[in-house]
């Protein structure tokens, strides 16, 4: 089955795949609420968890992105 091909409702079995795991993930975050201290290498900084966990998420769908693409 190629990515293209679609499903009866006219919505790829991908982008069913990719908007459950981004209802997971705005789930986690939204039930991720307390403050929390974050360190990253020599810098730490005092923060809500989920403004911490939005940042890791979206740098994780920047690096996925990135390193998904191909070139030829």
């Amino acid at each position: 089955m190629s990515d293209r091909q679609q499903n009866g409702d006219g919505i790829s079995p991908r982008l069913w795949i990719g908007a459950v795991i981004l209802l997971l993930v705005v789930v986690f975050i939204g039930l991720n609420q307390d403050d929390a201290t974050v360190s990253f290498g020599i810098l730490d900084a005092e923060t809500s968890l989920w403004v911490a966990l939005t940042i890791a998420a979206v740098l994780g769908f920047l690096a996925g992105w990135f390193i998904g693409r191909r070139r030829k």
